[in-house]
């Protein structure tokens, strides 16, 4: 299948049918020997013929591919349509082996220097799920990343100082600043600086608090305090602040209570589940499950299609201390309470963790 072929079958593609783009992918012909046609299509005018409603689904299952060839396709095809995909798939979850990392580098700058949309923030989560401290960019990549930081932060200081803001900025902002944590760059901390003094920071307050502790920065104890009594926010500050080793000088009174009931609430306001935090929510009690730490919680809504107080489970953490590390049983099925809540809260517990078995050995086969 040629590039010509290729764009046909993408733009001709049913997005319900996953199987069918990995069977194009099959089929592509590319090589050592007609790679430099490849390229020279792929950025060329003919990319405008692309259906970059369809499009995304082909990059996310060459992204998967371990073929080199294609994977560099898949490189070429986000560099020369990053400004036109209104979407990407998610990217930043799939698992990436040291190689092809190396090989996506200039990809993943090339993209979050030129764009500021959800594409380029996909690059940003891969880069800080799998290498936040740069140890695979050179000199010069870090470069650019600077960079383009800065006017990124610098048209977002600008934006909060004008009113009527969108919440989508706080969303990019968190992630800007997140990326920015190792780029060791005095302008950079002004900036960020200067927007944390604005006090407009949505949910990219709990990252700036991450960004001044890397970097040795004041952070504002009250600001601290403030995530500590909000229920949401809390799990991400002490998760944050655990993997950078300072909860014990910032939280020490935090309790695994508290930890776990932000977990839940923060599972619960996903939009595929609840949508937002629950009107009420309270501890029923605290279990061992796989000599881990679980909480059983009531919670309900008022506008949830399914009226009453319903069971979430929040776990496992560690027996010997307070964390934020979990096994991932934090869960609920909305089911209705029963009386038996301890029962009935194990078997919520085991049916996640059979759940978390069998898709660690799906990725095995």
């Amino acid at each position: 299948m040629n590039f010509l072929e290729l764009m046909n079958q993408v733009n001709n593609f049913d997005v319900k049918n996953k199987e069918g783009m990995l069977e194009i992918v099959n089929n592509i012909n590319i090589n050592n020997e007609n790679f430099n046609e490849w390229v020279e299509n792929v950025f060329s005018e003919k990319i405008n013929d692309f259906d970059m409603n369809k499009l995304p689904y082909l990059i996310d299952t060459l992204y998967q591919t371990n073929d080199k060839t294609k994977f560099m396709l898949c490189c070429m095809l986000l560099e020369s349509t990053c400004d036109k995909l209104s979407f990407i798939t998610h990217l930043e979850n799939y698992p990436l082996f040291e190689e092809k990392f190396k090989s996506l580098v200039p990809t993943l700058v090339t993209v979050y220097e030129q764009v500021d949309n959800g594409v380029a923030n996909c690059m940003s989560l891969i880069i800080m799920n799998k290498d936040p401290e740069f140890k695979y960019f050179n000199q010069e990549s870090k470069e650019t990343l600077i960079e383009a930081t800065k006017r990124k932060l610098n048209d977002i200081l600008d934006y909060l100082k004008t009113s009527n803001i969108n919440p989508i900025v706080f969303d990019d902002l968190e992630i800007i600043v997140d990326i920015a944590c190792y780029l060791k760059d005095n302008e950079i901390s002004k900036i960020i600086d200067e927007i944390d003094h604005l006090g407009k920071n949505g949910n990219a307050d709990l990252f700036i608090i991450k960004y001044k502790i890397i970097n040795n920065l004041n952070i504002s104890k009250e600001k601290v305090q403030k995530f500590i009594n909000e229920d949401e926010k809390l799990f991400v500050l002490y998760n944050i602040m655990e993997k950078l080793h300072v909860n014990n000088i910032y939280l020490k009174d935090v309790s695994q209570e508290q930890i776990a009931k932000s977990d839940m609430i923060r599972w619960l306001s996903y939009p595929t589940e609840l949508g937002s935090a629950p009107d009420k929510i309270e501890l029923l009690g605290e279990f061992i499950f796989n000599n881990t730490r679980c909480f059983a919680f009531k919670f309900s809504k008022e506008d949830f299609h399914i009226k009453g107080d319903l069971l979430g489970v929040s776990g496992g953490y560690p027996m010997d201390k307070v964390s934020s590390m979990t096994s991932g049983y934090t869960f609920s099925k909305f089911e209705v309470l029963s009386e038996n809540w301890q029962k009935q809260a194990k078997e919520l517990v085991e049916f996640i963790s059979e759940y978390w078995k069998n898709r660690a050995n799906d990725n095995k086969r």
